[in-house]
């Protein structure tokens, strides 16, 4: 099978957790008016405290699991991890089938959340590790389209289907997503961590859609090894991977190798602390996710369904869900082609500038009501098609293509941490900025972050789009700000 179907069909499964993350997030937008009713399917009407802490309780859960997920991806594996975070959607779902109390939802929920700082780690690592440089924009990118269908699934679901086919069919999505795991194979870079050279050749021969060792296979094993060595060199001649292993493999038997070690690597700690490269990347890509929480894609959120039924009262509010949904879907989609198609620089200048331009819009509009109703709701789809252009996107690809391999789990961990620590501050601090501002003034605040976003953008993002993981560290040797670099 041709190398690029086999990653993106593999990109594909793992982003089905993207899929069920989405769900999760937006099972409360119609479950709790369920549960809040007369025939509430638990037995008993439930609180609106208790319908806010279902909503949040996700959160915690997520952040519990963030902490840990490193550590745990680089003691058990990519794959191990994926299969426990599939583990996770499962018992939740099950649990909520199946609950009869606030309680149980709430564990239920919580489990999600688990679930969720799982695979937002080990994922965006999982996929990094498999994919050619060529195309890992793309299949990164795939995980946010995933989440976009999911969203608009999760809108079909609760308007067509009830309480207990709702959760019983994602159960059946958890399950069908454990099985598929079994399919794949342990990313070749873990493997080769542990000096399991044999296997790493395995499973990229795997990953490259081969059954027999080619050139071209054994050339990418060694780059890895040099990648992973201590000294980041390149050391031939002690990866004991000769002829005979090719003529082997193509008699259809076991390859011998005479070494299955790996020079000694430092652990992601000691890199980050004595390595200044390192030390930029992870910086700057906590900035920049930080930043790209902070342009107002949560605000939007949680105000699209108020402004489309201010401007089209007679449409059903989950019919004006799921058109937004829809658009999302298709943009995210068309991402995924445009990422590896425009430069990583270009696309994200041009998005967060874009994006800025309809918060500017949308404060204006409300502060001297200049635009007819329906002009509030168009803007606000036009600020998520910039945004899912490449904001949103953009942030998770860096992740894989500027930290050392070493510290892959580690510093993903960190960024994603501190992008929910970004996500909670903008939720807690929505509602006293709009008392304090108005929403005109708060939306003019998200326009301003979004152009300074740009800004810090265009003057320290590395351009990573096919560019060699040796050179892109060598961009960070020269200090925080960009300098255009020949390779």
């Amino acid at each position: 099978m041709n190398s690029t179907v086999v990653q993106i069909l593999v990109a594909f499964l793992l982003s089905i957790p993207s899929f069920m993350i989405a769900i999760g997030n937006t099972w409360t937008s119609y479950a709790l008016l369920m549960l809040e009713s007369e025939d509430s399917p638990i037995g008993y009407r439930i609180t609106k405290n208790d319908g806010n802490l279902i909503s949040s309780i996700i959160m915690l859960g997520s952040l519990s699991a963030i902490l840990v997920v490193g550590y745990i991806a680089d003691k058990i594996g990519r794959k191990r991890t994926a299969i426990l975070s599939g583990l996770c959607y499962a018992l939740s779902w099950s649990i909520i089938a199946t609950a009869k109390s606030v309680t149980q939802i709430l564990i239920g929920r919580f489990v999600i959340g688990m679930g969720t700082g799982l695979h937002i780690v080990t994922g965006v690592v999982y996929v990094g590790e498999i994919s050619q440089t060529s195309i890992r924009g793309s299949l990164l990118t795939m995980m946010t389209f995933m989440y976009n269908v999911g969203t608009l699934i999760s809108y079909l679901e609760g308007w067509f289907c009830s309480y207990q086919v709702i959760n019983y069919l994602n159960l059946s999505i958890a399950v069908g997503y454990i099985l598929l795991l079994f399919i794949l194979k342990e990313t070749p870079v873990y493997l080769l961590r542990l000096g399991k050279e044999k296997e790493a050749i395995k499973s990229l021969k795997f990953y490259r859609g081969v059954s027999t060792v080619t050139q071209e296979i054994l050339d990418e094993i060694v780059y890895l090894k040099s990648q992973l060595s201590s000294d980041n060199e390149n050391n031939i001649e002690d990866t004991d991977i000769n002829s005979a292993v090719l003529e082997k493999e193509k008699l259809n038997q076991e390859n011998e190798t005479a070494n299955d070690g790996i020079t000694e690597q430092k652990s992601a700690w000691s890199i980050l602390r004595t390595t200044k490269s390192a030390q930029r990347a992870l910086v700057l890509l906590v900035i920049g996710m930080d930043l790209s929480v902070c342009m107002g894609m949560i605000a939007v959120q949680a105000y699209a369904g108020q402004f489309f039924a201010q401007a089209a009262p007679s449409i059903s509010p989950h019919l004006c869900s799921v058109i937004l949904a829809i658009v999302v879907c298709f943009v995210s989609g068309l991402s995924v082609f445009l990422v590896d198609l425009i430069p990583r620089r270009v696309l994200m200048v041009t998005t967060c500038s874009m994006a800025g331009g309809c918060m500017a819009c949308l404060a204006t509009m409300l502060h001297w009501t200049w635009a007819p109703e329906w002009g509030i709701p168009l803007v606000m789809v036009f600020y998520c098609i910039s945004f899912h252009l490449g904001t949103i996107n953009i942030p998770f690809i860096q992740i894989a293509e500027t930290l050392p391999p070493q510290m892959n789990s580690f510093g993903t961990g960190v960024v994603m941490c501190s992008m929910f620590v970004a996500n909670f501050a903008v939720l807690f601090v929505f509602k006293p900025a709009e008392d304090s501002l108005g929403l005109d003034g708060v939306f003019l605040l998200f326009s301003i972050i979004s152009f300074m976003t740009a800004l810090i953008s265009f003057l320290t993002m590395r351009e990573t789009r096919k560019v060699p993981f040796e050179i892109v560290q060598k961009m960070f040797e020269n200090g925080y700000l960009y300098k255009r670099q020949q390779y």
